[in-house]
């Protein structure tokens, strides 16, 4: 459901909270930027680092947008370390 969510990109974070008249700030808590989905789970320099690490475990670059990471990303991956590889991704932004 948490994946679904981000893929369709309604995660509250601090942007769509704006959009739902929330008044509080709108940077991020990692790194005082402001903060969207793409921010927080691809661009923050803490997800920075668990790509890092996913690329280094896996050689496979880190997708640059949302919809990359729902479609083309782990193209040419083998079918079996694909899924295990979602599984781990999908654990990752849910810690975020």
């Amino acid at each position: 459901m948490f994946m679904w969510f981000v893929h369709k990109q309604v995660i509250l974070t601090k942007d769509n909270l704006i959009k739902r008249n929330w008044n509080g700030s709108t940077r991020c808590s990692f790194c005082d930027r402001d903060e969207s989905i793409k921010h927080l789970f691809l661009d923050c320099p803490l997800a920075k680092i668990l790509w890092q690490s996913v690329h280094i475990a896996f050689n496979i670059t880190p997708p640059n947008n949302i919809n990359t990471l729902f479609g083309t990303w782990l193209d040419g991956v083998e079918l079996q370390t694909a899924r295990h590889i979602r599984v781990g991704v999908c654990a990752l932004l849910w810690a975020i």
